[in-house]
């Protein structure tokens, strides 16, 4: 006799859907260490990049990584093209409504902070270039040149004029908001007040489902923030010499910096004053040249 649930019921269950994947405590130290390091060389996370890769097409959607990569070395040469650091960070998400999306935050020059009036009397409206507002015309065409056809808000990009350092640490706390809720990262029995530490307890912000997202890697950084870099002592694109003189020193893509003793806020006056001068300082290509470590790494970073 046949089951009387089939007979009423003749169609399968929905399958469940599939697990939301957090980030882990490595994935999370990895973007909190690089944004740390971008801190302590003023190469403020204040401008944001969202990429909806369903509005740009069933094609893109269904090779997320490739046109990923292409983005990032779209956004690399254009960083590069101006003689700007490479720094940013990223994160992968699927929410309900936009479906598989990914986060940057992307180191980009702007109008001088109030907390730096040194920065703000050298600064020439006039003759500096605009570099945020280049890349936000820039990366929201990128979505048309790469399918050819109109992809109305594929890409979003936020960010202030002015350079805002606070906005630093509330957009990585953003970018790490689908933390894995049940990481430990310090016992109740080790800490001082004797409650436990989460991830959560670490950043700005609260908790968002990230969704099931199904790209290996989750988040990531720049190679300029990354482990070797931040081992070497200095952002990748951004060099300070610690000796007397530039003919021993090398860098590419950024201009060559020869300071005796520099620490990270004199470096970013003189990155800035290059920078609002309109590149009137002449920069001097080394291309191919040997560069000692002791060169590439600052006296206060030994």
């Amino acid at each position: 006799m046949a089951d009387a649930s089939a007979l009423t019921n003749p169609f399968h269950p929905l399958p469940s859907p599939p697990a939301s994947r957090g980030l882990t405590e490595r994935d999370f130290a990895a973007v909190f260490s690089a944004a740390e390091f971008a801190e302590t060389f003023a190469l403020y996370f204040d401008t944001t990049v969202t990429i909806s890769w369903r509005l740009m097409g069933p094609e893109v959607e269904r090779d997320v990584p490739a046109y990923f990569v292409a983005f990032t070395k779209c956004l690399r040469d254009w960083l590069e093209q101006r003689c700007l650091p490479v720094a940013w960070i990223y994160a992968h998400e699927c929410g309900a409504t936009v479906d598989s999306h990914t986060h940057l935050c992307v180191f980009v020059p702007g109008v001088p902070a109030d907390s730096r009036p040194d920065l703000q009397k050298l600064y020439r409206p006039d003759t500096a270039p605009d570099y945020r507002g280049e890349f936000r015309a820039w990366a929201r065409g990128w979505p048309e040149r790469q399918v050819g056809r109109r992809t109305p808000n594929a890409i979003r990009v936020r960010g202030p004029k002015k350079e805002t350092p606070w906005l630093h640490w509330l957009t990585t706390s953003y970018l790490l908001k689908g933390y894995d809720c049940r990481a430990l990262v310090q016992s109740a029995r080790n800490s001082p007040d004797g409650r436990p530490i989460y991830l959560g307890d670490l950043i700005a912000w609260p908790w968002r489902d990230p969704g099931p997202v199904s790209l290996k890697q989750r988040v990531g950084v720049s190679r300029s923030l990354g482990p070797d870099r931040r081992a070497l002592g200095v952002p990748g694109g951004l060099i300070i010499c610690s000796g007397k003189g530039r003919s021993s020193c090398s860098v590419t893509p950024f201009p060559i910096l020869s300071l005796p003793a520099p620490d990270p806020p004199f470096a970013r006056s003189m990155r800035m004053a290059f920078a609002m001068c309109g590149g009137s300082i002449r920069r001097r290509s080394m291309t191919g040249s040997r560069v000692s470590r002791a060169c590439l790494t600052p006296s206060w970073a030994r």
